[in-house]
């Protein structure tokens, strides 16, 4: 977001139920200031029709095995023998909840001892000697950054100290930001950073420390989180953007059903190979937009004059070509709609997000319809709050404008949709 001379960009308080009402029920959140994407979309599974392969399933056996040590498991088979249904069920059926935490210390047998102390909690995301030095591990051995780009400052920043409000319901359920610790026999090994929404598990970012790499630990913390939303009624498990160019990001399509959010028809998706086609087609797909295009080439044909010769098929075939053009010149085609789809083009460009045409994003008119910009509310510290138009400099600008109050609060409430636009209150208190 571009700045005034004033600091009016900061949120210092975002709750559960409005961020998940940007981000899963209608416009694009906040960050998509920082974001324009080919083929990028939110993606989630329902974590009740999650149809695990066998390879994560293999996976998590796997796993459980190795915490558990073969010992343990002949000595319980042999202590606590299961009937002959238990084992029929365990052949034909897999438990993905039983599975996820069967190796957890908390759930053994108390007097058979296993061959690790195998934990997972949840905690409140605050930085944390263990958990920066876990951080500047996988920094180091993952990602393969340098010294100087690891910094106790710069993880805090990154995955402490979540601007989203912490707190439990009345009935218990956790909302807000934390991080889910996995430790093995005291250590931490592996730290997933979560946003626990009102319907969903939103899965920030994931850890692990480079000794345990083989374990493929992003598997584990997918169904993990997957679990902790059935168990816990989030309902669904939010894995962030899906790039389909992205070889590193592929790995997300395999947790099904999965679906991509339209950014235009606000609706989910479901990602199958209709979708994965049009990805591959399109440098921004939109199921909604490819309907709108089928059923305007399925008009243009029935009004078409069906003749044999060829001067009137030529005839015909110019005639489509130029409704095409036109149709495309009023908003029918993405790429041009889309101005300046390169993220650095755009951000030279100098243009508003209004005037790009971002997917997600109100237009001018749209935010001028739905949104009261001069109503919106600012907390300007020991001045208290008040509404945007009591700002002295709040008519020097317009919506456009990105190096005025008006064109910063403009963009942002494009981003952050109608409904979050009329709650939020934007602190101009801090200074950075």
């Amino acid at each position: 977001m571009q700045n005034s001379s004033a600091s009016c960009e900061t949120l210092s308080l975002l709750t559960p139920i409005g961020y998940q009402s940007g981000d899963g029920g209608g416009q694009a959140a906040y960050f998509i200031f920082l974001m324009l994407l080919d083929h990028a979309a939110h993606i989630t599974p329902s974590a009740a029709e999650l149809k695990s392969s066998r390879d994560q399933r293999q996976t998590l056996n796997r796993w459980n095995r190795f915490v558990l040590g073969d010992e343990y498991l002949k000595e319980v088979s042999a202590k606590y023998p299961k009937s002959k249904a238990d084992k029929k069920r365990e052949n034909s059926t897999f438990d993905l909840c039983s599975a996820v935490h069967e190796s957890e210390t908390a759930l053994l047998k108390p007097d058979i001892k296993p061959e690790h102390k195998f934990e997972v909690t949840l905690e409140p995301d605050t930085l944390s000697e263990e958990k920066y030095a876990l951080f500047a591990d996988y920094q180091r051995h993952i990602h393969h950054e340098g010294d100087a780009d690891i910094s106790r400052a710069g993880f805090k920043r990154f995955l402490c100290s979540s601007p989203l409000h912490r707190h439990v319901e009345p009935g218990g359920k956790k909302l807000g930001s934390y991080h889910q610790c996995y430790r093995l026999d005291g250590r931490l090994i592996a730290m997933g950073v979560l946003d626990l929404l009102p319907h969903a598990v939103s899965g920030v970012y994931f850890l692990y420390h480079h000794d345990f790499e083989k374990w493929s630990f992003g598997k584990l913390s997918a169904l993990r989180e997957t679990v902790l939303a059935l168990e816990d009624g989030y309902e669904y498990y939010y894995m962030g953007y899906y790039i389909h160019g992205c070889k590193k990001m592929r790995y997300k399509g395999d947790y099904k059903p999965q679906f991509v959010l339209d950014f235009h028809g606000l609706e989910w998706d479901l990602l199958d190979d209709e979708m994965r086609s049009l990805m591959e087609r399109r440098k921004y797909a939109s199921m909604s937009k490819e309907r709108q295009r089928q059923q305007a080439r399925l008009q243009r044909s029935l009004e078409g004059t069906p003749s044999g010769d060829a001067a009137s098929q030529q005839s015909s075939g110019a005639a489509n070509e130029s409704a095409e053009s036109a149709a495309a010149a009023n908003g029918g085609d993405d790429e041009d709609i889309v101005r300046h789809p390169i993220p650095t083009d755009a951000f030279k460009s100098g243009l508003s997000v209004l005037e790009l045409g971002m997917p997600g994003v109100l237009s001018l008119n749209q935010l001028r319809s739905d949104i009261n910009l001069e109503e919106m509310k600012v907390y300007l510290g020991r001045g208290g709050i008040h509404e945007m138009q009591d700002i002295v400099s709040w008519r020097d600008g317009t919506e456009t404008d990105r190096k005025s109050i008006k064109g910063t609060i403009a963009e942002f409430a494009a981003a952050v949709g109608p409904e979050i636009a009329r709650e939020i209150v934007c602190d101009f208190s801090r200074s950075g």
